[in-house]
């Protein structure tokens, strides 16, 4: 850990420095106006996260393509299953307070509301932690049937399902904080950890070995920061924040669990279908297709969430945002589909390349993203920007589900990734045609957090 937080700071002001210095001209050029301070302090922050994420992304890259190598199809499909049902089964732990505390520590000042929060949050996260594990393990035999799984995957879910939720949680302080430097640092950590523990495992030639890292990494990145940050966390329940909190979560959960419907299911068919092998080469071209621009966006959402929710002219933000769409699609699917092919080749002939799979991927890649950049956009708009988002994500998540059901058993894999397409081709429609009347009604176009 002191090595890795040595090497970002001795590189930090060269890259801060390059990075300002690249990225003002490309907003000058493309804004027609020059960078202020709120801008640079946006720069620096993602600077910093992109370093950590860069180090990290090396990392899981590593990972993946050993583990893809050694593994094959069917391990790989096993380990990709393992993590989709987990972020289906993680949805009930969290209930969106995650997102909730991000948004109203951002705004904050106060330090003792803040702590209020983040307490908060913790006692409910380990309340629901505990009813939905219970929950689970009676009602285990139902779990394996909707997810056509044995005993051992789903009791694996679970417990990955537990250790994403602590350190969903822990890092979600950081944001939640503005500590952006700290969050680096255990980004860039979390895939050394990954790698090492696998490294470790491997040797075993089961998927459990691409497993067991992330719990190991989970468990020990979320215990860190949690002992760094435990001055905020106390055994006190701020019920007006909570009640509050409750409302504005309600609506993340069915956005959240939209998300994680379009996300997973897909995999989740394709095993019931066509067998665990054809999710790993569908889990491989997934990989290869978002982690590149997922890298990119990640870094930028990262701050970009707690940036809008403290800002007082979301509608300019807004503006900008619409802007750069133009450049994310041109320049994004050519992007994509080289990164596809190089990331491919490094997972070997087990992974045939697939031209028009890749096109699809690609495609679909960027709307995604797109779709993502605006949906968090508006989430940072309160009660009725969550609202606004949710009524998008549910309609995407639908389609998706019902094409999946439809194309996948006629058309295999092309099916998996032509529903997410078709569903995100019309989602993107929506939030874009629908953003500019989510302002109409707003006074000025600043009104910029309605609680209703």
């Amino acid at each position: 850990m002191t090595d890795l937080e040595s090497f970002i700071e001795k590189n930090r002001e060269l890259i801060v420095g390059v990075f300002l210095t690249v990225t003002s001209y490309f907003y000058e050029l493309v804004f027609k106006e020059k960078v202020d301070d709120g801008v640079k302090s946006f720069i620096q922050n993602f600077s910093f996260v992109g370093l950590g994420t860069l180090i990290s992304t090396f990392f899981s890259f590593i990972f993946s393509v050993i583990g893809g190598r050694i593994l094959g199809p069917s391990g790989y499909g096993s380990y990709s299953l393992v993590q989709s049902i987990a972020m289906i089964l993680y949805i009930p732990m969290v209930l969106g307070f995650n997102t909730a505390m991000i948004k109203y520590c951002s705004e904050s000042e106060d330090e003792t509301q803040i702590a209020n929060i983040i307490s908060t949050t913790y006692i409910v996260i380990i309340l629901l932690i505990t009813l939905t594990v219970l929950s689970y393990l009676v009602l285990i035999r139902l779990l394996m049937a909707l997810f056509s799984v044995d005993p051992e995957l789903i009791l694996l879910s679970i417990i990955f399902s537990i250790f994403f939720v602590f350190y969903t949680l822990s890092t979600s302080i950081l944001r939640g904080l503005h500590q952006m430097k700290k969050l680096a640092l255990y980004q860039a950590l979390f895939g050394f950890l990954l790698l090492t523990m696998f490294l470790i495992l491997i040797q075993s030639a089961s998927f459990k070995s691409m497993i067991y890292p992330y719990y190991f990494a989970y468990g020990l990145i979320g215990l860190s920061i949690t002992l760094q940050l435990k001055k905020y966390i106390t055994l006190r329940i701020d019920f007006q924040w909570l009640k509050k909190a409750c409302k504005y979560s309600f609506y993340a959960l069915i956005g959240g669990l939209g998300f994680t419907l379009y996300s997973n299911v897909d995999r989740v068919i394709i095993n019931y279908y066509m067998g665990v092998e054809n999710v790993g080469i569908y889990g491989v071209y997934y990989y290869a297709s978002f982690a590149f621009i997922g890298f990119l966006s990640g870094i930028f959402i990262t701050i970009f969430f707690p940036t809008v929710s403290r800002s007082q002219s979301k509608f300019s933000l807004y503006l900008k945002l619409k802007q750069i769409m133009p450049y994310i699609i041109i320049l994004g699917i050519p992007g994509v589909f080289l990164s596809e092919f190089i990331i491919l080749t490094f997972f070997g002939e087990k992974y045939p390349i697939n031209i028009l799979l890749m096109g699809l991927f690609a495609i679909t890649a960027v709307l995604v993203t797109c779709y993502t950049l605006f949906a968090w956009f508006f989430n940072a708009g309160g009660i009725r920007g969550v609202r606004f988002t949710i009524s998008g994500t549910v309609q995407v998540a639908f389609v998706n589900l019902v094409l999946n059901i439809v194309f996948i058993p006629r058309i295999g894999l092309y099916g998996a990734i032509l529903s997410t397409t078709i569903a995100f081709i019309l989602g993107f429609y929506y939030i874009w045609y629908y953003g500019n009347k989510y302002f109409d009604n707003l006074v000025g176009g600043v009104n910029h957090d309605v609680e209703k």
